[in-house]
C-alpha cells in the first residue's frame, strides 16, 4: 500500500462548502520515499473545474507537489488547521486571490483534549509522543500539539540522528521566559495557544496538549480549552501544583510517577489512577502502560457514544 493516500471531502465556510483534497499518511512514523509521489494519482472524484483546498498533515514538499498537480483548478488553498482558515496559494480568478484567507466553521462537537503537564526532565514530551503513537496504532485520529517554545516537535522523536536532533532543538529553542523583553509576552503566547487548541479540537478525534514544564497562572486560558489532564512527574512534591492549576476546570485521568529504572506499578486506582512507570528517555523505546491507554480510550468511547 502506498504510504500516501488522497481523499476528497469538504470544508464548510459560512454557508459555502469547499472541495477538499485530504492527505492521509498511512505510515506517519516513517520517512516518505520520493518514489511514492511518482505513481500518486489524483482521485477520480476530484473536480478540477472547482476550487481545491489541500488539507492534512504532510511535508511541505508534498503539499507543493499537490498544488502543482491541481494548478488547473480555478483556485487552490491550504487549510491552516492551527488557525482554522483556508489560505489561498494559487488563483486564476479575480476572487479569491493569492493571499486571501477564509475562516473555517466545522459543525462538530469539540473532541476530548488532554493536557499533559509535569516538571522539567520528567519525560513529559517522550510520554506525549509515545501516547500519540499508541493511539494511532489503535486506529484513533489523534493530534499532538506542543504548546511551548522549547523547539521540539514529533520529528524529534522519530529521527535516527539524535545528535542532529539535539542541535536543531537548541538552535530553535527561544527561552522567552529568561529575557525581560520577551517574558512580558508570555500571557499573549498562551492566549494564542488557547485559540489554537480551540481550532484543533474541531478537526480530530483526540487532541493531546504538551504544555511545558511549569504550572504558570498564565496558562489558564490554555487549560480552560482542554477537557482532561495527565500529570507525569519525577518530583512527587510538584504534582499538587498541577492539580491546583487544572483540577477546577478539567477531569484528572492519570498521575505518573516518572522513574529512570524499568518500572510499571499501579499505586492506586481511586479517586485518580496513579502509577509508577519509566523510563521516559529519548534514546530508549518507551512502553506505554496498557492501563493508561485503556483509560484514555474509554474517554474517547464515552465521547463518541454521546455524539450518536
Amino acid at each position: 500500500m502506498n504510504s500516501i493516500q488522497l481523499e476528497v471531502n469538504s470544508l464548510l465556510v459560512g454557508e459555502t462548502t469547499y472541495q477538499t483534497l485530504y492527505i492521509n499518511l498511512t505510515k506517519p512514523q516513517t520517512l516518505i520515499s520520493p518514489a511514492s509521489i511518482v505513481p500518486l494519482a489524483l482521485p477520480n472524484e476530484l473536480d478540477l473545474t472547482r476550487e481545491i483546498v489541500i488539507s492534512g498533515q504532510a511535508p511541505l514538499w508534498l503539499q507543493v507537489r499537490l498544488m502543482w498537480r491541481c494548478r488547473e483548478a480555478p483556485w487552490v488553498g491550504c487549510h491552516a488547521a492551527r488557525d482554522n482558515q483556508i489560505v489561498v496559494v494559487h488563483s486564476q480568478v479575480s476572487s479569491p486571490t493569492i493571499g486571501d484567507s477564509l475562516p473555517v466553521q466545522l459543525n462538530r462537537r469539540p473532541c476530548p483534549t488532554i493536557l499533559i503537564g509535569g516538571p522539567p526532565n520528567s519525560g513529559k514530551s517522550v510520554f506525549s509522543n509515545a501516547l500519540r503513537q499508541s493511539l494511532l496504532n489503535q486506529g484513533q485520529r489523534v493530534f499532538l500539539h506542543r504548546a511551548s517554545w522549547d523547539g521540539e516537535g514529533n520529528w524529534a522523536y522519530e529521527a535516527d540522528n539524535t545528535t542532529l536532533v539535539d542541535s536543531l532543538v537548541r538552535h530553535n529553542e527561544f527561552r522567552i521566559h529568561e529575557d525581560p523583553r520577551t517574558a512580558k509576552e508570555i500571557p499573549s503566547f498562551f492566549e494564542k495557544q488557547a485559540q489554537t487548541v480551540t481550532n484543533l479540537r474541531q478537526l480530530t478525534d483526540c487532541l493531546l496538549v504538551d504544555t511545558g514544564g511549569l504550572p504558570q497562572l498564565e496558562k489558564r486560558p490554555l487549560v480552560e480549552q482542554c477537557s482532561h489532564y495527565i500529570v507525569i512527574s519525577r518530583l512527587p512534591d510538584e504534582i499538587e501544583k498541577w492539580h491546583k492549576l487544572c483540577a477546577s476546570k478539567l477531569t484528572a485521568l492519570v498521575v505518573i510517577h516518572s522513574v529512570l529504572e524499568p518500572t510499571y506499578r499501579i499505586l492506586k486506582k481511586d479517586p485518580i489512577l496513579e502509577i509508577e512507570a519509566g523510563p521516559w528517555l529519548v534514546d530508549q523505546e518507551p512502553v506505554m502502560p496498557n492501563i493508561v491507554l485503556e483509560t484514555i480510550l474509554e474517554v474517547l468511547r464515552s465521547h463518541n457514544q454521546t455524539n450518536e
